[in-house]
């Protein structure tokens, strides 16, 4: 904590989950912290792209709450991952994209949404009811879940042949079939 006191100023990084938050408070009782960067809801610093490490800093808020300014770019800066997902939605042929691209980028911690092939969305519930609502949307195509994907529930969109997931992340050594074209975010 040494160091903490010969710095200028002293910014805590830490996860964005509960862990995060325990390390913050405890943090705050040994050092002397100006300000504090988060990432995002869900992941850890180490998985964070150089793309949000940089989002997260630029979001830092000093520790009496009070929000940093930030500058923002004046011209939107294209991302070549909307680039990636437009092609993908193109290919398993889900009309009106938009909606489910919209949805990628703001569908919330612990959701699943569901489209059909006209880009319309069927349901929005939690992941945790996914495996027992799912099965009453037959017309199915496409799914954006703000979670993992699961060998169970893999099996359980294959069945209903499912063309489109978007996902954080994926269960280890878990093969994705050709037909399924899968969108991690």
């Amino acid at each position: 904590m040494d160091l903490t006191r010969k710095k200028k100023s002293v910014i805590a990084f830490v996860d964005g989950d509960r862990g995060g938050t325990i390390i913050l408070n405890e943090l705050q009782q040994v050092a002397k912290l100006d300000y504090i960067a988060r990432a995002p809801e869900g992941f850890e610093v180490e998985e964070l792209t150089r793309k949000q490490l940089i989002k997260a800093l630029q979001n830092k808020r000093s520790i009496k709450g009070e929000v940093i300014e930030q500058v923002e770019p004046s011209v939107p800066v294209p991302n070549p991952k909307d680039d990636a997902l437009t092609k993908m939605l193109n290919k398993v042929k889900i009309k009106n994209g938009k909606n489910l691209m919209d949805t990628v980028h703001s569908i919330q911690a612990g959701q699943a949404i569901g489209f059909d092939k006209e880009g319309q969305k069927l349901f929005e519930i939690p992941v945790s009811e996914l495996y027992e609502k799912i099965e009453n949307h037959a017309d199915l195509q496409g799914l954006v879940i703000n979670g993992i994907l699961s060998e169970r529930l893999l099996v359980l969109l294959m069945k209903m042949n499912v063309s489109f997931v978007s996902c954080r992340n994926k269960e280890e050594d878990l093969m994705i079939p050709n037909k399924l074209s899968v969108y991690f975010f």
